[in-house]
């Protein structure tokens, strides 16, 4: 069953939540006017002045219609000078950085949205990564890692998410960082249903926490050969699939958990499939599989409805050390004991093109310290 995300602008190509209006509680359908504005023009239509209905005075007990340029198309927040003066002199509203918005230039604030210079602290030269305390704020509300604190700024990479106790963190990679590039055309070309392949929407890096990662990579080291594999799995929140959303703290929450923690072989077989506990046909391990179209059955419960009505799920891409590898043409084993006592670290099940007696081939590892997350992709279903 699908589940409805939450509100982004519906301009194509924008990840600003849509603007919602705590005066009126109405949610638009854009971020602000001007992606209104340009999404109408592309229908041949022209976005109507403001009015009083959703454009009220922001000021206490004033109900009147808000000041617009007509010349420039800004909006203000208030009926008027008047307001606007004594709602900053009486503390209901922030002094605004508007006048400074473009200043920033290379070191612009590191809140995505904002134009304006950051601050520079005049009595030691600090620069800080927000243009004032307000958007360093803000920032941290939605869940988002300042540069400084992620160990400096990288190209292509739009924002930084801070994970659970801040002891991860997850990257969103812009379509042309050499990373998100590779992870595409891993995911395209591993799609191997005769369905349509999907387009991938967006690549979030995972930055594990020195703790999972040195625990993993010590295992690594005595289990060669390491690969990228694909794992499917469910979603409580809408991390991820919602660009503005930062990871959840919910027990129910397989990809956020495993974000936080990585993989648990005590959670291994507790999703479902279809309404039906996912079989085990390896015995009890953490399963993958090449094929990104496999996972993709094991996806169903992260797929979120966009506004625009299409189907948009996440997978997650794993380096999996695989050590001594037992291949198997059969569809199951039933005393896996006996394989891994044989000192075999993995079971690999053949496809049918291999020899095999599954429709695609699938992994599987007994260790939970064998992989690892490196990347959720976020795709779009045809």
């Amino acid at each position: 069953e699908r589940k409805e995300m939450a509100q982004c602008c519906s301009l194509d190509g924008c990840n600003l939540p849509a603007h919602f209006d705590p005066v009126t509680g109405i949610v638009h359908d854009y971020c602000g006017r001007s992606h209104a504005a340009m999404a109408l023009a592309e229908r041949q239509a022209e976005l109507r002045p403001p009015h009083g209905q959703c454009h009220v005075c922001r000021y206490p007990g004033c109900d009147r219609a808000v000041y617009f340029e007509e010349a420039t198309g800004r909006v203000h927040e208030f009926c008027g000078e008047t307001h606007a003066r004594l709602a900053i002199e009486r503390g209901h509203w922030p002094v605004s950085n508007r006048s400074r918005q473009g200043e920033g230039g290379a070191r612009a604030c590191c809140l995505p949205g904002c134009s304006a210079a950051r601050y520079a602290d005049p009595a030691t030269g600090r620069v800080h990564d927000y243009c004032g305390r307000t958007h360093a704020r803000l920032a941290q509300s939605r869940g988002l890692l300042s540069p400084s604190l992620a160990g400096g700024e990288e190209e292509f990479v739009s924002k930084i998410f801070r994970g659970r106790g801040g002891q991860y963190a997850i990257k969103v990679l812009a379509r042309n960082h050499p990373k998100s590039e590779t992870v595409i055309r891993q995911f395209e070309a591993s799609w191997k249903h005769e369905t349509p392949t999907p387009s991938v929407v967006r690549v979030l890096q995972v930055r594990n926490s020195r703790e999972l990662f040195l625990r993993y990579r010590n295992y690594a080291e005595r289990h060669p050969p390491v690969v990228r594999l694909w794992h499917g799995t469910s979603l409580a929140c809408d991390f991820g699939i919602d660009p503005n959303q930062k990871p959840c703290d919910q027990d129910t929450c397989a990809v956020c958990g495993i974000l936080a923690e990585s993989f648990d072989l005590a959670k291994a077989g507790t999703s479902s499939v279809g309404g039906r506990r996912m079989r085990l046909r390896y015995g009890h391990g953490l399963y993958f599989s090449k094929c990104s179209s496999k996972s993709n059955d094991y996806a169903a419960t992260s797929e979120r409805t966009s506004r625009d009505g299409s189907a948009l799920r996440c997978l997650f891409l794993c380096k999996v050390a695989l050590g001594r590898v037992y291949e198997t043409d059969g569809d199951s084993i039933d005393d896996v004991s006996s394989v891994l006592d044989a000192g075999y670290d993995s079971i690999h099940g053949n496809s049918a093109d291999h020899g095999g007696s599954l429709n695609y081939e699938e992994t599987v590892v007994y260790d939970q310290t064998a992989a690892i997350p490196s990347y959720l992709v976020v795709y779009r279903l045809p």
